[in-house]
């Protein structure tokens, strides 16, 4: 009986500063879990006193599927929307024409530069 005794002491004396540090780092974790529950309930009252008065309407989702709208409808929205991102289709067809125009040339300045060896 006596050495279990002992046993106890030791094992109480090991875990002196680790036991209180532990405690406290419960009690932390518990504080935070509670702030962060109120939070939430702050923000869903808040949240739902703002639909009920009128301050904030939901956005309508809408849907279209992509069968509906073709590609060329849609290029010619957004670039009507005033999307900057979007290029016109004679943008595109010039900058095709200019890269043709450049490979041309590079093809006849090798040409010229073998013919003169």
């Amino acid at each position: 009986m006596s050495q279990q005794k002992v046993d106890n002491r030791k094992k109480e004396k090991y875990n002196r500063k680790a036991a209180p540090k532990k405690a406290q780092i419960k009690t932390i974790l518990g504080y935070v879990a509670i702030a962060l529950i109120g939070i939430a309930i702050l923000v869903y009252l808040g949240y739902s006193i703002a639909v009920s008065t009128g301050m904030y309407t939901p956005p309508e989702t809408t849907t279209t599927y992509a069968s509906e709208v073709s590609a060329s409808d849609l290029r010619k929205q957004l670039i009507e929307a005033g999307d900057s991102n979007v290029k016109d289709i004679s943008d595109e067809e010039t900058s095709t024409q200019e890269a043709t125009t450049t490979a041309s040339e590079d093809e006849s300045t090798t040409v010229e530069k073998t013919t003169a060896e």
